[in-house]
């Protein structure tokens, strides 16, 4: 990875935008053949909701960017029940080498396409070198209403050149329930949640979000 012309921003991070959250209980199996989990968290499933993000962020601390991410469940880690962001993908390099050296977070670099169907619908797709790595149609409608990671934390833990590093994000926003009209993943390149029926689906725009410094 050629990161000379990266410039470092440190955290805490301001975000803000749009985005999909979608909520699963994902099987043990599942999550430990085909979670992406990291030798530090192998064995160590301790059951929970995992969480599918995709998300256009319209500003942030390296400029705007497409993030799509896996949360398989929690685990047990020294004592405390903890989450992992075990799969990601962003659009802009400044936001992999900056994730990666402020949060533990595994960011990999990929193309996105956010495209407007009508006023509610949304087609995203996700792409790396060409290869498709997941493809939506989501329609969002109904009431809108306060959404708040208050309501369901993701406490995360992440390792990376033997530094364990642990953040709290915390975010809020407006909602709407949504539905996934289309969905398909490359299995090679992402944990195949196509297999799945989220519990939830919420369409969150606009939300904002604070990555703060992570601690060790």
């Amino acid at each position: 990875m050629d990161t000379a012309n990266i410039q470092k921003a440190p955290a805490p991070w301001n975000l803000n935008g749009k985005g999909y959250i979608m909520i699963f209980k994902f099987p043990k199996k599942f999550v430990e053949k085909k979670g992406c989990v990291p030798d530090f968290l192998k064995g160590r499933y301790a059951g929970g909701l995992g969480a599918v993000m995709l998300v256009d962020y319209k500003y942030s601390d390296v400029g705007p960017y497409g993030e799509f991410l896996f949360i398989p469940s929690k685990f047990k880690y020294k004592g405390k029940r903890l989450n992992t962001i075990s799969k990601i993908y962003v659009s802009s390099m400044d936001s992999v080498v900056n994730g990666r050296e402020n949060w533990g977070i595994p960011k990999e670099q990929a193309d996105f396409c956010f495209e407007t169907i009508s006023e509610n619908k949304e087609h995203v797709s996700i792409t790396k070198d060409g290869i498709k790595i997941a493809d939506f149609i989501i329609e969002a409608g109904g009431p809108k209403f306060p959404v708040s990671t208050k309501l369901m934390p993701f406490p995360l833990v992440q390792k990376i050149d033997e530094r364990t590093l642990y953040t709290n994000f915390f975010g809020r926003g407006t909602g709407r329930l949504a539905r996934v009209r289309k969905m398909r993943i490359n299995p090679k390149l992402f944990p195949n949640i196509g297999k799945f029926t989220p519990l939830a689906v919420v369409k969150v725009e606009p939300f904002d979000i604070t990555f703060p410094v992570a601690t060790e």
